[in-house]
């Protein structure tokens, strides 16, 4: 059903004649581009080959075979049909939901999901509908009453809990009742999957999720982000995602600087998976805090001002943790946002637990 309405929105702008593709720009005169001096062009410090500005849009002079080849890449990574690249998260989410979301759409979303996830519902035409967090029963009556097409969005590792979501059960549930599955990839990227491709991925399901967004700019120390689904959907982007189409694209050194960090991570995976899991194991240990299994380490404590106290005192020790507090989080869920990375030390986490307790 999905499919057919993505069709018939794409028919229609076929049938006006304003049906948008990318093209290249390589090898002609410029007449077009927003690249008023021509400093684009300026190779100082860039590697032959390279613009250090896009110029334009990618539906006008932003567009190159690097972009085209980078997606084709990424789509093999992560194991999806189509990618198309957008210069941030918030931008591919803002970007999906705003261009997915008419008015004959539903939305059906975690209450814990990212504020670029709310803000793309908030810009589009749908009807939104909350869920309780990861609580299936909850998603599940949402679903028996809502109408088709529908949409559930999830983050697979979310932001502030560092909860990972109950992705396998969730696809059940939207097989069942002829939802469509959106997962916000961002805290997965790297950290799930045998060469980091995200836990859609490491759990098999891609084929069931009808689109992921991965950020470049959490493990993989890039800028950017793709989403990834299907040949269609991408074509649909292209054509009314307002943040795609009118945002100008992401310059040479940055396509190549994301290639360079997926090759990286595609090596180091592994042994960076196994570090942050150890340094996990070891503040578990420490802070006697169980059940979370993410590098996201929330440690809930009443009342902002002593909050924002104890972020005060560990930034005296030289330890940069900070107070997380409404409209953020709701209210009775402030917390010291603890996020673990591989370069990490156990001597640093005995220095915050010396703080907290």
């Amino acid at each position: 059903m999905t499919t057919a309405f993505l069709n018939a929105r794409l028919q229609k702008r076929k049938d006006q004649g304003l049906l948008r593709s990318l093209q290249s720009t390589a090898g002609l005169v410029d007449l077009t581009s927003n690249d008023y001096f021509g400093f684009a062009k300026d190779s100082d410090g860039i590697k032959k080959g390279d613009s250090s500005g896009a110029t334009g849009s990618r539906l006008l002079t932003g567009n190159s075979p690097l972009y085209e080849e980078l997606e084709k890449r990424l789509a093999g990574f992560h194991r999806a049909e189509s990618c198309l690249i957008y210069n941030s998260g918030y931008a591919a989410n803002l970007g999906l939901l705003s261009a997915l979301g008419t008015d004959s759409v539903s939305f059906l979303y975690d209450l814990e999901i990212h504020a670029s996830m709310i803000d793309g519902m908030r810009l589009s035409d749908a009807k939104h509908l909350p869920f309780r967090h990861n609580d299936l029963d909850s998603l599940e009556r949402r679903l028996k009453k809502v109408s088709l097409p529908a949409f559930v969005l999830i983050e697979s590792i979310y932001s502030m809990s560092g909860d990972f979501a109950p992705l396998a059960e969730i696809v059940i549930l939207c097989a069942k009742y002829g939802a469509h599955l959106i997962v916000d990839e961002a805290h997965a990227t790297g950290i799930c999957g045998l060469n980091g491709e995200g836990l859609v991925a490491e759990l098999g399901l891609e084929s069931q999720v009808f689109a992921r967004v991965h950020t470049f700019s959490k493990a993989l120390g890039a800028h950017g982000a793709c989403v990834l689904g299907s040949n269609i959907l991408k074509e649909y982007l292209l054509n009314f995602s307002r943040p795609l189409i009118y945002t100008t694209a992401l310059p040479s050194p940055v396509l190549t600087l994301i290639e360079s960090k997926y090759e990286k991570l595609k090596k180091e995976a592994q042994i960076q998976q196994q570090r942050l899991k150890s340094l996990a194991t070891y503040f578990c240990k420490k802070t006697g805090i169980k059940g979370i299994q993410s590098p996201i380490r929330p440690i809930y404590i009443s009342g902002i001002e002593k909050l924002r106290s104890l972020s005060q005192r560990l930034e005296a020790k030289g330890l940069d943790v900070r107070a997380i507090v409404t409209p953020t989080v709701p209210r009775g869920r402030e917390c010291l946002r603890v996020v673990l990375h591989s370069f990490n030390q156990e001597e640093e986490i005995d220095q915050l637990v010396e703080v907290l307790l």
